[in-house]
C-alpha cells in the first residue's frame, strides 16, 4: 500500500464515522513521531536528488506509524456517538468547500440541516471547540500554507481567503497566532 494512493479521510484517525477523531500519544510515541518530523524538516531544507521521493516516503512513514498507534488505541475509552461523528465529518467537508466565502456557524448548520446550537454541541462534545473555532482554525491553517508556500502577496492571500479588507484579516490572524501575517512570513521564509 502506498500512502499516495490513499485518501486522507481513509486513514483511521481522520474523522471516520466509527472512530473518534483524536489520538493520544505516549511520551515515547511522541518522541518517535517528532523524530520523523525532524527528519522531514531536514530533508525539506536540503537540495539533493530524489528529495520529493524521500519526503513522500517519510510522510508515508509518519502516517503508517500514526495509523499503527491509532489501531491499538482503546476506542472504548472514547466512545462517541456515530451520529455526532457523521455530523463532524460532514462539517469538515463543508468547511473544506465553503471556508473562503462562508465563515459563520449558522451557514454550516443550515447546510447540515441542524440547528446552530446542536452543531456547536456536537463540536464541543467531540473536539472541545465551537464551530466558529473550527472554521477559524481551518482558515488560519490555509492562510499559513498560502503565506509560506504560494508566493502571493499578503493582501492577495487575504483576498483568496475571502477577506476584502487586509487589515481585518491581519487583525484576526494576529489575534489567533500572536503575530502578524508579515511576521509569520518572515519567520518561515
Amino acid at each position: 500500500m502506498s500512502i499516495s494512493d490513499v485518501k486522507v479521510n481513509q486513514l483511521p484517525f481522520y474523522y471516520s464515522y466509527k472512530n473518534p477523531p483524536n489520538l493520544h500519544l505516549s511520551t515515547i510515541e511522541l518522541q518517535k513521531i517528532a523524530s520523523r518530523f525532524n527528519e522531514i524538516n531536514v530533508e525539506y531544507h536540503t537540495n539533493v536528488v530524489y528529495k520529493k521521493q524521500k519526503l513522500a516516503s517519510l510522510i508515508s512513514l509518519v502516517y503508517i506509524d500514526l495509523s499503527r498507534i491509532y489501531t491499538v488505541f482503546d476506542i472504548t475509552e472514547n466512545t462517541l456517538s456515530s451520529t455526532y461523528l457523521k455530523i463532524l465529518s460532514d462539517l469538515e467537508r463543508a468547511i473544506e468547500v465553503f471556508y473562503k466565502t462562508e465563515k459563520q456557524a449558522d451557514f454550516y448548520a443550515d447546510k447540515l440541516n441542524i440547528t446552530t446550537k446542536h452543531l456547536t454541541r456536537v463540536t464541543k462534545s467531540t473536539l472541545g471547540k465551537t464551530t466558529t473555532e473550527l472554521i477559524q482554525e481551518h482558515i488560519l491553517l490555509e492562510a499559513k500554507r498560502l503565506i509560506v508556500h504560494s508566493g502571493n502577496s499578503l493582501s492577495h492571500v487575504s483576498e483568496l481567503l475571502g477577506y476584502d479588507d487586509y487589515a481585518y484579516f491581519s487583525r484576526i490572524f494576529k489575534t489567533k497566532t500572536k503575530m502578524t501575517p508579515l511576521e509569520f512570513k518572515k519567520r518561515y521564509l
